[in-house]
């Protein structure tokens, strides 16, 4: 009969426990062993350690939800919601109660490792901090002399309230080569709204009587308060219609689902502009008094009608006559909702300017159920110095697309810069818990690019497929063991969060900050200047205008100002645009020689005997991040590829089966679901499976993964990758 620390939690018995009922389960039948893998890895008795509640933040997305941890006799005993933390309203998701789990995970990286075998071996040796921080430092120093300080680049991942410190250790380096992750997410989103309205504004969900989305799948997608305040409404006058080829949750919450031809929802938007113009269902006076270029619009969108926009994306032209004239009619509490989720298609930015346009017409800008400008809480800015190089060029892919973002970049395209080693080489790669190999497309290419670097070092809380083929990988501490900066988070109702150790760092991981610290140190006085500071005197900085902010944090775990959304702000100012207006026609667009208004261009058809590949996120895992958390792999341990029922007969293929699933780049095999629940041109497989590293033990050797598959087409807008350009073929395994 199996023990209690080796039973396994149902996808149903998860389910349906609560947060308390699910630490009850954690604490109950794994406490010894938790506490002996802090100390010596070998199983004892507890002993009388702290018993406390504190107030943090989740760090298991970029939602950033309040929490309070409740530790008991040392051990983090159970996370439960900060009633006080208005953003996520007083909630948290399966992922969010899992976070235990992160912390007494026994693949958590330990100590520093320093590779002894070829890349991608697995081979490691133990080292002290001193040691791997100087062979850090060293190679740094070496390749900065060698090949400018342009020759080192650094990429992370946004969330962690730590990321600051990792990109200033990079300006200050002397590096332009920062990589993050926007151009794998929303870069084309926050361009092609900012292009009409001078920024990307946050949809009032919770108000608006009329919601459209394009692939947003908030139901498993999750970002708060999005994703709550979805399912509610003034009175139940709420409408959701939801485009996807796919039937998700977010598919069987709506009004109405329409399983759209991917890459055509600019067509559908077009032909809502269309109607809603000829028809004279615009604001009129808010159009003539707030926008520009509604001239130029009303030729523009003179072909695309509903009856073509129907044959393009599968829509019935009624349909779409209807929804265009119910949009107007509940407007301004209606939104086409833009998202927060990777580009599709290379002309995603125009398909974000398209739905910008859509909005802007109806006149649903600055008000109640509408959309709605960012408000913020300002924080004292944390200032330095950075030293100056004469000898550093420009970022590598500098010019390589109309709207490069500085800090973010564009990663396919300065992947292709450093295999082709122009206009300069790029050496060394410093990762911030960005797991580049499975998030970047054409894992291939990735890994051919990381064989030619001279040195990589990741930091990082496991053993991701990027840190197994590194040099040098550094523990952090999680999220539950570390003081952070102060955090504003932005939206309708602005908020400050904050994270506090709830249990000291376990085995030898530390803090982001102590890890730049150092490497500053080893670096150069003039870098380690910069970084002279202890945590606690950055926060008292942040918090030197306002000491309330950190009062409210210490004693409600979030600090705001307000409890409603602040409407009107932007009324008789001028907005961040060329013209102060919503720009309907973009002057700068036209001056760069693109469009000034979005064109519609047809997408690829789907070969013969072939299929669209499609991405999508769902409720369990945050990208890759955390398919190896042992609770939430007990509940999705694989993926799938689905197939509609019709190609599965076509093609001989059963449910349950595995097959191959190849592309022009790659080849991964995982189980067949065949399932109506997707159009039959279009195949899906969820992200975070299929990879390198033996060092996510529950995962490894497990399903499919998608940047092994997908091609590495890219917005030449935004630089965004485009995830669903790529065309596959499945056989029989």
């Amino acid at each position: 009969m199996s023990g209690p620390t080796e039973k396994k939690l149902s996808r149903r018995r998860f389910l349906g426990l609560s947060s308390c009922a699910l630490a009850t389960v954690t604490v109950g039948s794994q406490v010894k062993v938790l506490r002996a893998l802090a100390k010596t890895g070998e199983v004892g008795e507890p002993t009388t350690l702290p018993t406390k509640d504190i107030f943090t933040s989740c760090g298991m997305c970029v939602n950033k939800c309040g929490v309070i941890a409740r530790v008991r006799d040392g051990v983090i005993f159970k996370l439960d919601p900060n009633p006080n933390f208005v953003k996520s309203r007083a909630m948290l998701c399966a992922r969010g109660n899992s976070g235990t789990k992160v912390v007494y995970d026994p693949d958590r990286l330990k100590y520093p490792l320093i590779r002894v075998g070829k890349r991608g071996e697995g081979k490691w040796r133990r080292a002290s901090w001193e040691e791997a921080l100087d062979l850090v430092a060293k190679n740094m120093n070496e390749i900065g002399d060698k090949y400018t300080r342009a020759g080192m680049m650094f990429a992370s991942t946004e969330g962690t309230f730590q990321e600051h410190f990792f990109l200033q250790l990079a300006e200050c380096y002397g590096s332009p080569n920062t990589l993050r992750h926007p151009s794998l997410c929303l870069s084309s989103n926050i361009q092609g709204f900012g292009a009409t309205y001078g920024t990307n504004p946050t949809p009032d969900v919770l108000n608006a009587d009329y919601i459209i989305m394009s692939g947003a799948n908030r139901s498993e997608a999750l970002i708060t308060p999005d994703s709550i305040d979805m399912l509610k409404g003034d009175g139940g006058r709420r409408k959701l219609i939801y485009l996807d080829p796919r039937f998700t949750k977010t598919a069987a919450k709506a009004d109405e689902w329409y399983p759209i031809k991917p890459g055509t929802d600019m067509a559908f938007i077009l032909a809502m502009i269309h109607v809603i113009v000829n028809e004279g269902l615009y604001a009129r006076d808010f159009v003539k008094t707030q926008t520009v270029g509604f001239d130029q619009l009303i030729p523009h969108i003179a072909p695309y009608t509903p009856e073509w926009a129907s044959t393009e994306c599968d829509i019935p032209a009624a349909d779409i006559r209807r929804i265009a004239r119910e949009f107007a009619a509940a407007a301004p509490k209606a939104v086409y909702y833009q998202g927060r989720r990777s580009s599709f298609f290379a002309n995603d930015t125009q398909m974000r300017r398209a739905m910008a346009i859509l909005n802007a017409v109806i006149g649903n800008w600055d008000v109640k159920g509408g959309l709605v400008p960012n408000s913020s809480i300002k924080l004292t800015a944390h200032e330095y110095l950075a030293p100056w190089y004469d000898d550093v060029p420009v970022r590598l892919e500098d010019g390589a697309v109309a709207y490069l973002a500085e800090k973010d970049g564009s990663w396919p395209l300065f992947r292709d810069r450093v295999l082709e080693g122009k206009p300069y080489p790029v050496k060394g790669m410093m990762i911030y818990k960005q797991n580049v190999v499975s998030s970047v497309p054409n894992r291939a290419k990735t890994l051919k690019m990381m064989d030619q670097m001279d040195f990589i070092c990741t930091i990082d809380i496991t053993m991701s497929d990027t840190a197994w083929l590194s040099d040098v990988v550094l523990p952090e501490a999680t999220y539950l063991e570390r003081q952070d900066p102060l955090e504003g988070l932005g939206g309708l109702v602005p908020v400050v969060a904050f994270r506090q150790p709830c249990i000291e760092a376990m085995f030898e991981s530390k803090p982001n900050l102590w890890i730049m610290q150092q490497i500053a140190k080893r670096l150069g006085d003039e870098i380690y200047e910069q970084f002279d500071f202890t945590m606690d005197e950055h926060i008292h900085h942040q918090v030197k205008n306002n000491p309330k902010i950190l009062e409210d944090l210490k004693s409600k775990g979030v600090y705001l100002e307000s409890e409603e959304p602040v409407y009107g702000k932007t009324f008789g100012k001028k907005l961040k645009t060329k013209s102060g207006k919503i720009e309907i026609y973009s002057e700068k667009y036209a001056e760069k020689g693109l469009d000034p208004l979005p064109v519609y261009q047809s997408p690829t058809a789907v070969p013969s005997g072939k299929y669209r590949l499609v991405v999508g996120r769902h409720a369990y895992f945050t990208h890759g991040t955390t398919a190896n958390v042992s609770y939430l792999h007990d509940i999705m341990p694989n993926n799938a590829l689905w197939l509609n029922p019709v190609e599965a007969q076509r093609l001989g293929l059963k449910n349950g089966q595995m097959v191959r699933v190849k592309s022009s780049v790659g080849e991964e095999q995982l189980p067949l679901e065949v399932t109506q629940k997707i159009r039959p041109d279009t195949v899906y497989m969820a992200h975070g499976f299929g990879v390198i590293s033996k060092g996510l033990t529950n995962i490894y050797g497990k399903g499919g993964c998608d940047a092994a598959l997908i091609e590495e087409k890219t917005c030449p807008i935004s630089g965004n990758v485009a995830m669903h350009e790529t065309f596959v073929e499945i056989f029989p395994a």
